[in-house]
């Protein structure tokens, strides 16, 4: 294992021999350097895996894991018994909630709450791509997703939108309006609430289970 500046390294967690935990973030375009404000704090029963990266000033919780060629970049939030699987990417101060499940790319910024199941992609828009890469003016806002809401394989959630608690996005969908809490989303922001979607889905114990309750 490579370590960069300081991390503070619970004596139970397991760590493989070519991941990289603490690494410094690339300086940007116009010479800034991302910075973090507290050390990389890996917690009791954390595992890592191998080649995965762990940036500077980032906290996992108890308990999670990260597969093999996971990217976690500076200042990222990884909470309780989180599983980060290959090869997923949690960007610049993103955050995880307890009890999630990531197998998809998390955005810089983006937040994911607890009991959350994400197979898809939480991005950026770009409405003016002459901006410079790097520059603040860049950044716009990035998704929030609420707790115990799902995300399906290959879903693109792009902008500043909120997918509600309980909410649940199909595999491939494109999405870039608010989803209401407990409902599903799909295609090009068709939204529909569970009593009136026509196949099986409806039927799912996912649906039948109170959101505060999940």
């Amino acid at each position: 294992m490579t370590k960069h500046d300081t991390a503070a390294i619970h004596r139970t967690a397991r760590i493989a021999p070519t991941a990289i935990v603490g690494n410094q973030f690339r300086p940007l375009l116009d010479g800034r350097h991302v910075s973090a404000e507290h050390d990389t704090v890996i917690g009791p029963g954390v595992w890592i895996g191998q080649f995965a990266i762990v940036g500077q000033g980032v906290t996992i919780g108890a308990h999670s894991k990260l597969e093999d060629l996971v990217c976690v970049q500076a200042r990222a939030s990884i909470g309780s018994r989180v599983v980060v699987a290959t090869p997923s990417y949690v960007g610049i101060s993103a955050t995880v909630g307890d009890d999630s499940v990531i197998k998809g790319h998390i955005g810089d910024y983006a937040q994911v709450g607890a009991g959350c199941r994400v197979a898809g992609d939480l991005i950026h828009r770009q409405l003016d791509p002459t901006i410079p890469w790097d520059d603040p003016a860049a950044e716009e806002p990035a998704p929030i997703v609420g707790e115990d809401a799902f995300v399906g394989w290959r879903a693109m959630i792009i902008g500043g939108v909120n997918i509600g608690a309980g909410a649940y996005v199909c595999a491939g969908a494109l999405i870039t309006k608010d989803v209401p809490a407990g409902y599903i989303a799909c295609g090009q922001n068709q939204i529909v609430h569970p009593s009136a979607w026509p196949g099986a889905l409806s039927k799912s114990p996912f649906f039948r289970i109170p959101i505060a309750r999940r």
